[in-house]
Parts: C-alpha cells; structure tokens; sequence
C-alpha cells in the first residue's frame, strides 16, 4: 500500500468501509485546518486564516479527491489487474510478474517525494517564505509545513494517476488471447471502468486548477475566461485516455485478420479435399466425406460471418458518451466560477 493508506491503517476503522473512511480522511483534514487555525490565532492573523478561500479549496477539495482516490485505488487495483489474467496469453510466473511489478509503482513513496520536491521549491516557497518560517511567527512555520504536506499530497495525487494510466497502458501491451468472434467490448468492461475511473478524477483536478487560476485573474478578457492554458491538459488527458484501447484495437485488428486467414486456408483446403472426393467414383465412403467436408464448409462460413461482423475495438458508444461528459467538467466549473465571481 502507498504512504497515505498506511498512515491510515493505523486507524481502528475498517478499511473496507467506505463511508467510514470518507469520515476519517475529512476528520483528518479538519484536523490540519484546525492546527493551522491554532497557528494563526497565536500570532493574531485569525481573521486572515479563516477567510482564506485558497486553503478550504486545497484542503477540502483537491486533498479530500487525492485521499478518496488513494483509497479507491488500493482497494480495487489488485482484483483489477487479476479480472485481465483469463485476457492476456502470458503463463503464471509472467503474469505474477507483470502484476507485481505494477503495484510495485503504483505503491512507492519516492515518485511521490520527487514530484513534490520540486513542486514545494518551486511554486509553493520561496526565500521570502523560509525567512519568515525562521523569523515570522509560529502560522509562518505551519505554512510552509503545510504546503509541504499539500504538494506531497497532490504529488500522490499525480502519481496515482499515473499509475492507473501505465497499469492500463502496460496490459495494453501485453500479448491478448482474445476469441475474436466474442465481444471484446464486454471483455475488457474492466478496462474501461478503470479508465473512466482515471478520467473522473484527472479532470475533476483540471477543474479545481481552472477555478483556482480564475479567481487569482483580477481582470479578465472574456475569451480568457473560456479559455485558459490548463484546457490544453484536458485534451491531453483525452489522448492520453485512448491511446491504449488503440493499441488493444490494434491487437484485436491483428487477431481478427489471422483468424480470418486461418479461415480462409482450411476453406481452400476443403474445397481441394471435395474436389478430389467427387472426381472419385461415388461410393457410401465418399458420400460420408462429401457431407462431412460440406458441413465443416458451412460452419467455417458461420464463423467467417461472425469474425468479420465482430468489433475491433474494446469501447462502445457509452464509454465514448460518459468521456466526454467528464470531459466537459472542466469548462463547465470554469463557466461557473466566471458567473458566480462576476
């Protein structure tokens, strides 16, 4: 498990239930906001704390998503990648060590640490900041704690969705034993409640990051409002979503051409075997055969039928519907904090 379930696992709460946790991890930060709130009132800023509007966003929004995800995620990435085995053409100890290397990433701290570094230096403090963490008072220390915490947060926040997208990616590439005549939209459901999954909460992020840039603007253009630089993360999300079903269509189309050659040779071979049967002299043998080789015909012709009318991608017209509906989070949170602030 990552770093976050582990410090709730510490918890006498049982870890699968959902509301329970829910409760605990908005407890949790309810606590970090009430030390901050402590912090403050000593140093006599409580007025300033509490209408901060930046910190409940940060706290209650992006870091309520991340510690919900992080629990989703732990508690579905392992039947996950197993419901896929009976899918991939990989014997066990290939299979044990595709799945183990993913929850190897998925899990570790020091992505986590490395994203968050330079997101704490960077953008979060400052010199000003460490001077005033030395010299300006107990709720100066606290910030900086606390946006080291935050960055850290959305640094597995980050991680995490880069984990569900390489663990898709990866069975991706994998080897399929897939029957192309079968639906393959039913077979990979899994994948694609995962992937909707990853997408729900990447734009809900994209969203908060609209918001919070729009309410920092003090003037701006009405296109900007529409617009903004962070959008061009959301059409990178939607590539970046169904790039791996293309190599899985990639594989079904591969699959599904190689059974309808294996197809056609057994065709041609019959046709030369029933060539051969009638330019015999006809007997009860040669009639058996006859019958037999025009009855396998017939059923190769069925299964050419079905081959031929199955899909060659893992995604419907549903899978589609519901992306682009996430898809549109953004721009419609963006529209709403332009109308609510104006």
């Amino acid at each position: 498990m990552n770093w976050i379930e582990l410090l709730f696992s510490r918890l006498p709460v049982g870890m699968e239930k959902l509301g329970k946790q829910i409760l605990v991890r908005l407890a949790f930060l309810f606590l970090i906001w009430l030390t901050g709130l402590v912090a403050h009132a000593v140093d006599g800023m409580t007025t300033q704390y509490i209408s901060n509007t930046q910190i409940y966003v940060t706290l209650f929004g992006s870091g309520l998503i991340v510690l919900f995800g992080s629990y989703m995620v732990q508690q579905s990435l392992g039947d996950t990648i197993v419901s896929f085995r009976s899918l991939l053409k990989l014997d066990d100890s290939s299979f044990q060590e595709l799945s183990g290397r993913i929850e190897r990433y998925s899990y570790s701290f020091v992505p986590c640490l490395l994203i968050a570094l330079p997101l704490t230096v960077f953008l979060s403090v400052g010199l000003s900041e460490l001077q005033a963490a030395l010299f300006g008072g107990i709720h100066a220390i606290w910030n900086l704690l606390v946006a080291f915490f935050l960055n850290l947060l959305m640094a597995t926040g980050i991680w995490i969705g880069v984990s569900i997208w390489l663990t898709i990616f990866l069975i991706s590439r994998q080897p399929l034993q897939v029957d192309p005549s079968l639906d393959p939209i039913e077979k990979f459901r899994g994948l694609t409640v995962v992937a909707l999954w990853f997408s729900l909460f990447y734009f809900i992020a994209i969203s908060i990051g609209l918001v919070m840039a729009f309410t920092e603007q003090s003037a701006t253009p009405t296109l900007s409002m529409l617009f903004s630089p962070l959008l061009v993360f959301v059409v990178f999300g939607v590539v970046g979503i169904l790039f791996p079903f293309y190599n899985i269509h990639k594989a079904l189309l591969k699959l599904k051409n190689q059974e309808l050659s294996k197809i056609s040779e057994e065709s041609e071979q019959l046709l030369q075997r029933l060539d051969e049967v009638l330019a015999k002299k006809p007997t009860r043998l040669t009639g058996d055969q006859t019958i037999t080789i025009m009855a396998r015909l017939f059923s190769l012709q069925f299964k050419e039928r079905n081959v031929k009318a199955a899909q060659e991608w893992p995604i419907d017209v549903g899978f589609l519907s519901k992306l682009i509906g996430i898809c549109l989070i953004p721009i419609i949170s963006r529209i709403a904090a332009m109308l609510i602030i104006s």
